[in-house]
């Protein structure tokens, strides 16, 4: 059994892995990018690095996350990349049992590519989002590398 971030968005509940993140924070404004997709809130400078912070229930339901006192940004590493997921509500960190719920879906072609498992907390269904799906940034590589030169060029 594994331990993950649980977070609420768009109702439903989703989790990561807790070695996937390097922190949660509370953060509201964000540098606006141009040219990129609108699930991409902006970047956000952490510890001398610009982190782009993706709306996670824009990004899945398309529908921007109203911002709220249980508003938090989570910092997340993967593959050497960071990302700042904007989620609605953190539920908490809990050890959680894999189901088989997954093998259905991929039986009937249902399963979405976010999805990478299903998990079970109390009597709640819990979906593991696919880090490769959330760290699929391509449309904007072109203006998050801008960023990276112009921070790069800052600091010589």
């Amino acid at each position: 059994m594994e331990q993950y971030v649980v977070f609420k968005s768009h109702g439903q509940f989703f989790a990561i892995l807790v070695q996937n993140v390097d922190r949660i924070i509370e953060a509201n404004q964000f540098i606006q990018l141009p040219e990129v997709s609108d699930f991409i809130l902006g970047v956000y400078e952490y510890q001398e690095k610009m982190i782009p912070i993706v709306d996670v229930r824009q990004k899945l339901f398309k529908q921007y996350t109203e911002q709220k006192e249980e508003t938090k940004v989570i910092l997340c590493q993967w593959e050497e990349q960071s990302l700042g997921l904007y989620v609605e509500d953190i539920v908490g960190i809990s050890y959680m049992p894999d189901t088989a719920y997954e093998e259905g879906l991929v039986r009937a072609a249902s399963k979405q590519g976010y999805i990478e498992k299903f998990l079970k907390l109390d009597d709640q269904v819990v979906m593991m989002l696919s880090m490769a799906f959330l760290f699929n940034n391509q449309q904007e590589t072109p203006a998050l590398e801008a960023i990276t030169e112009l921070v790069e060029a800052q600091e010589e």
